[in-house]
């Protein structure tokens, strides 16, 4: 037997396990992707027991969802035994106090569950925005902290800069000109193409995606602000960035980027009189979560030209309807509507980098290796 550690991850998504589940466990498809991208997939997505051979691991995965995840009834499946769905903090604070690690994402851990927690000896946060662990207490403690960067977000902020330059650009409109070979008289010349570097970029909210998307920004010369509950100073700095208020950020920005987390705060908090804000110019961007935004609001803005073009990944109802509003002028849409099908995360190597990335350092911890990502 190997070293014996007790792991308790607290993910009510599945993000740290998705990525060492069983190869069996991957629907056709996704294996194909992965073997058309990699043909020793197998040897390079292994299982978690595969992947820490030599570690005999005594899983607790705690899982405070409201529903189960549909579509993770497999992934349920693989981890059943070390799977309870409990939203009881005194619950899981109490699977802690004899832990050697504690694997968090998106998850706030009580700063008391540490001061109790005898064994524990690394903390460790899917994605570097790790406002949810105590920090401060684990520091007291003595105990390793490392935020792991989450290649699920670094590929969002591709898409975002993938609509943005679609847009800016006016590729669609470009495309069905070269295809109606209607370019004789304008060879070289195509009217209404932008200059990104002269545009400000507001973000709403500054976490791990719209971080890169405002270095990429920075990188074009762009001016870039940004929203957010609490300010970063260190941040805006090495970022070159700017804070603003929410007000000025919507009705200054010549492109706005949504980056807030859903819930009872905001839910809907891009209403009709956000949409008002925007410049009649701007593009509007949403890969965050549909319900953040007023939609019907939105497609009356977009419906009566109030707006330069909206690019969504998320929408208020998934899937689309295929009667929607937005979807019906997308049919016949230039780059002024580009619509996507929530699929800006999804590639399964980020499924797996991202898992394997945790339990790497678990393996090196039970190694006596030094650790990564330390914070």
């Amino acid at each position: 037997m190997g070293t014996r550690m007790k792991v308790v991850v607290w993910d009510s998504i599945g993000n740290t396990l998705l990525g060492v589940r069983p190869w069996s466990s991957w629907e056709a498809p996704i294996q194909s992707c992965f073997l058309e991208t990699d043909p020793d997939a197998i040897a390079h997505a292994p299982a978690l027991a595969d992947f820490l051979p030599d570690v005999d691991l005594d899983l607790v995965w705690c899982n405070s969802a409201d529903a189960p995840y549909e579509y993770f009834g497999q992934l349920y499946a693989d981890f059943a035994g070390a799977l309870r769905f409990t939203r009881d903090r005194d619950e899981i604070i109490r699977e802690v106090e004899d832990a050697d690690v504690l694997i968090l994402h998106k998850e706030r851990f009580p700063a008391e569950g540490i001061a109790s927690a005898r064994n524990l000896k690394l903390i460790q946060h899917l994605g570097q925005e790790c406002r949810g662990v105590p920090i401060a207490a684990a520091r007291a403690r003595g105990i390793p902290v490392a935020a792991v960067p989450l290649v699920n977000y670094t590929v969002v902020a591709e898409q975002v800069w993938a609509y943005i330059l679609n847009w800016a650009k006016r590729l669609p409109a470009l495309r069905q000109h070269m295809k109606d070979r209607d370019y004789a008289d304008t060879w070289t010349r195509f009217p209404g193409t932008q200059i990104v570097g002269d545009m400000t970029l507001g973000l709403l909210g500054l976490g791990e995606i719209a971080r890169p998307i405002a270095r990429v920004a920075r990188a074009f010369g762009m001016d870039v602000q940004y929203w957010d509950i609490e300010r970063f100073p260190d941040i805006e700095k090495s970022l070159g960035v700017r804070y603003a208020d929410w007000d000025d950020v919507l009705a200054t920005s010549d492109i706005v980027s949504l980056h807030l987390a859903l819930n009872d705060k905001t839910t809907g908090i891009i209403g009709a009189r956000e949409i008002g804000l925007l410049k009649p110019t701007a593009l509007f961007i949403n890969t965050a979560r549909g319900l953040l935004v007023d939609q019907t609001a939105l497609t009356d803005a977009v419906a009566n030209r109030r707006l330069g073009g909206i690019a969504l990944d998320v929408y208020a109802n998934e899937p689309l309807p295929y009667d929607d509003p937005l979807l019906v002028m997308h049919d016949t849409a230039d780059e002024r509507i580009t619509l996507t099908k929530h699929n800006g995360w999804q590639h399964p190597w980020t499924w797996v980098r991202d898992s394997q990335e945790l339990w790497a350092n678990v393996g090196r911890l039970a190694h006596g290796e030094p650790l990564l990502h330390l914070i």
